[in-house]
Formats: structure tokens, sequence, C-alpha cells
């Protein structure tokens, strides 16, 4: 009885030690974690910079001011890595970085990328204060749940640091679908271009947009495959088929689409990262190879006899890489297992690299991302937006801003002449030109508007005609044209004599 008092009397001494030790361990982790949080934040904010982009003239974007974030990548090479909205797709701008320190430097935008959010500048090194530091990008592929951290410098207004986890490792979201990181935050905050970093302060992805308890980072891969070419001074390889891609369900497909359950219960258990979805068409870019041979709904299962498991990372790298014409691919059509080969095409070739101001509109060539949001097919000639009070901005419209009308136009013909690309347009201004009157065929993509009593466009995707009326200011069309070489764009009057 004695001794079983004693060691009653023992057991709250005991739970008591226990207890301080606990805290002293837990105390040390969190120090521990609070200083190589420090650290981290302390080497990384020396590589972040803040853009601050100007657009003159776009194709399709806004001509306006705004101000983002980027990172140094490589401090010799002068890349800094941003993302395409900070510096406007399809565009003419300039751009201006301010280093952690406050030092500023011009830099040239030498690569954007259509489908995903991400473009590289370049400054000239010895710009670049010897105090910058540089992150490179992970060689390594991260983990579901991972710890990461985001180093930003949020609407130039200080720098911020935010730790999260990975919450999921495939999830496709963007202008144009991209394999992205989900990050779950402590905090609101982050900003676009900032990098997402591991513990060994190397990007694991490039933050582009998010909510306010998550972040959306797109996979770093896609960029340290376009930073490898420009170092070796090679165009970077980029090839796609024209889809516009989705996570779907299984268990949709199941339901809806006579998905063999077997299959669905095998990929769950090699897959189990891509939680039971899996790589869908949403769509098919108009005029693309895509369109010949695959529909809305297709799931792509393989591509060359390779699995996806949902990875939309994968997939386009094995578009990049593929050395072929036609690559092979693998899918589900209504429950039936099928193979399709299907032609890629260079996406560095729609590129919008050439554009011509005429009557107050911009012309260029559909690329990829205006084909998708508007329907427009690939490469066709287009207008999306004209100078308000110019000869075309007597085109019908509905919507205006900043004094620019907005279309989405794809013109056929001019004074009864056959129009299909730049070079037809270049080729027939001067018969254009000679006349004052002339009449414009084009299709309004616009979406339909009803507007009664007023003459605005009520229609969409019809073939349409308008009456222009050229004006003297307004018959001296030019060429701009982007230069590979200075990354400038050249201007060119055409000659219409």
């Amino acid at each position: 009885m004695i001794l079983q008092e004693v060691t009653m009397k023992k057991l709250p001494i005991l739970l008591k030690l226990l207890f301080i030790i606990n805290l002293v361990f837990l105390n040390n982790i969190v120090l521990a974690s609070s200083e190589t949080s420090t650290i981290i934040f302390e080497k990384a904010k020396k590589a972040i910079v803040t853009i601050d982009t100007r657009i003159a003239v776009s194709a399709y974007d806004d001509t306006s001011s705004w101000t983002g974030t980027g990172f140094i990548n490589d401090k010799n090479n002068g890349y800094i890595i941003t993302n395409t909205h900070v510096v406007g797709g399809a565009s003419i701008g300039t751009y201006f970085v301010t280093f952690y320190n406050g030092e500023q430097a011009e830099a040239k935008l030498i690569y954007y990328d259509i489908w995903q959010d991400y473009a590289v500048l370049k400054v000239e090194s010895k710009d670049i204060p010897a105090s910058a530091t540089q992150i490179s990008f992970a060689s390594e592929f991260p983990k579901l749940n991972q710890k990461v951290f985001v180093v930003g410098n949020t609407e130039a207004k200080g720098f911020s640091f935010h730790t999260g986890y990975l919450s999921d490792l495939y999830n496709i979201e963007g202008l144009m679908p991209q394999c992205t990181y989900v990050i779950n935050l402590n905090t609101t905050g982050g900003a676009s271009g900032s990098p997402v970093l591991n513990d060994k302060i190397e990007a694991i992805g490039v933050l582009y947009g998010g909510g306010k308890t998550h972040s959306l980072a797109l996979h770093g891969d896609y960029v340290a495959r376009t930073l490898e070419s420009l170092k070796n001074n090679k165009q970077p390889g980029r090839k796609h088929i024209g889809i516009i891609s989705e996570l779907y369900s299984l268990n949709k497909a199941v339901r809806h689409h006579n998905f063999p359950k077997e299959e669905m219960d095998k990929y769950i258990k090699k897959f189990p990262d891509s939680r039971n979805r899996v790589i869908s068409i949403k769509a098919v870019l108009a005029g693309s190879p895509a369109a010949k041979s695959l529909k809305a709904g297709d799931i792509i299962w393989a591509v060359n006899d390779q699995e996806l498991g949902g990875n939309l990372a994968l997939f386009d790298r094995e578009m990049d890489n593929f050395k072929g014409i036609a690559i092979k691919l693998t899918i589900f059509r209504d429950g039936k297992k099928l193979e399709q080969a299907v032609d890629l095409y260079d996406v560095n070739n729609n590129k919008i690299a050439k554009m011509i101001n005429f009557g107050g509109a911009v012309f260029f060539e559909a690329d990829d991302y205006f084909s998708n949001k508007s329907g427009i097919p690939l490469k066709a000639l287009s207008i999306a937006s004209v100078q308000s009070g110019s000869s075309f901005s007597s085109i019908p419209t509905f919507f205006t801003k900043d004094y620019k009308n907005v279309y989405r136009l794809q013109i056929f013909e001019m004074k009864d002449l056959a129009l299909s690309n730049l070079d037809d347009l270049v080729k027939f201004l001067p018969a254009i030109t000679k006349e004052k009157f002339i009449t414009v065929r084009f299709r309004n993509y616009q979406p339909y508007y009803a507007n009664f009593g007023y003459n605005e466009l009520i229609s969409s995707h019809d073939d349409m005609i308008a009456d222009v009326t050229l004006d003297s200011i307004d018959t001296k069309p030019y060429i701009l044209k982007y230069n590979t070489i200075s990354h400038d764009w050249d201007m060119e009057n055409i000659k219409l004599q």
C-alpha cells in the first residue's frame, strides 16, 4: 500500500518532466523552423525584382501600364523570370526592373509562352547589383504536402514572405491549360511572378494566381527547359496538337461515358496523387491538327504508350521533345480504348511577330491564345481592337474600352479582294487604298448581344459586311515586325505605289 502511494506521487512528477522535455523539444523545432525561414527569406529576397511594364501597341491585349514581380535566375546571362501576363503577350512593351536595393535597369523581352504563363526578360549582367542573388530551378520533383516558401514584392510595397504546403500537384488552371501546383498558404498574399521555393532555396514553380487561402503556381519544368534552350542559343522547342484540356473525374466518366470501372479501380491504385482525375479534352482549336481526329470529351490516357496519370506537364514535355511529325495518343471515347496519330505543330510559329496598322485597326494572324478565346481559326487574319473615330471604327460594335472598339473579327475580303493572311493584306493594300469608299467582309465572333434601336452587332459567328470610308490620315499603313536579334519591334512603312 505504501509502495503504491509512493508510485502514485512519483507519477505526476514524471508527467511534469515529460511535459517540460516535450515543450523544450517543440520549442527547438519552432526555433529551427523560424531560423530556416529567415535564412530562406534573406537570401531569396535579394533575387526578387519589381517589373514596371508599359504596353504601347498590342494585337489583342490592353495598352496600359502596370507592375509585377520577377526573380533573377541567371546573373551571367541577365535572365529574369516572370509571367506572360506581367509582360503582356502579343504586345510591344517597355520594361524596367527594380532590384532589391532600389537600383533599376531596362530589360528586353526575349521569350514569352503562349500556353504557359511564364516569360523571360534579359538585362545587361553589369546592371545587376553584385550583392543580388539568383534562384535556380529544382531538378527534383516535389511531393504532395511538401512545405514551400513564397517570396514576393507585392505591388512594389515591400517584400512579402509566406509559407505553405502543396495540396495538389496536377491541377490544370490558367488562361490557357497548364499544369499547376495548388499551394495552401498560411496567410493571404503572394504576387504574380514570385518564385515558389523548396527548403534548398530552389524554385519549383512560378506563382501566377490564386485566392484568399491558396495560390496557383506553374510547374517549374516548363521554365527550366526553356532556359536550357536559351542558354544554348536555341529557340525553345514548343509543340502542340491544339487541344484545350481539363481534369475530369473518372467517376463521372463511368456514369456518363461508359468508362470501364475496372480501369478506374486500377488507375486509382497506380496514380493516387491524381485523385481519380484524368486529362480530358474540353475544346479543340479551330484549324489545329487535333480538329481532324479529336473531339471534346475524349480522355487522353497515354502519349507514345506512356500513361499520363493526370500529369499535363508530362504530356506537354512529351510533345515538346518528340522528334517526329505525329504523336501516338491512347484515348478513351465513349468507353472504348482507341489509338490516334495526331500531327504536331510548332507553337512558336503561331506567335504574333508581325502586325499591320491600317485605318486605325491593328491586323494580325490569330495565335493559339486568341483562337481559344475567340473561336477564330489559327493563323486567320484578325482584328481585335480599332481606335475610336478611325476609318475602321465604322464597323458596328457593342463594346468600347479605353477609347478603342473591341472586336473578335476574322477578315475575309476588302474591295472584292480575298484576304487570308497578312501577306495578302500587304499585297493588296496599294489597290485597296486607291479608293476612298470600300467594303469589308468579315465573320463576327463576338457573342450575341441584343441592343435594339441602335447600330450594334446582335449576331454571332455570322458573315457580315461593313462600309468603310478611308480618311487621308488613315491611308498610311505600316508594318510592325519583331526583331529576334535586338528583341525590339521595327516599323516599316508599306509602299502604296
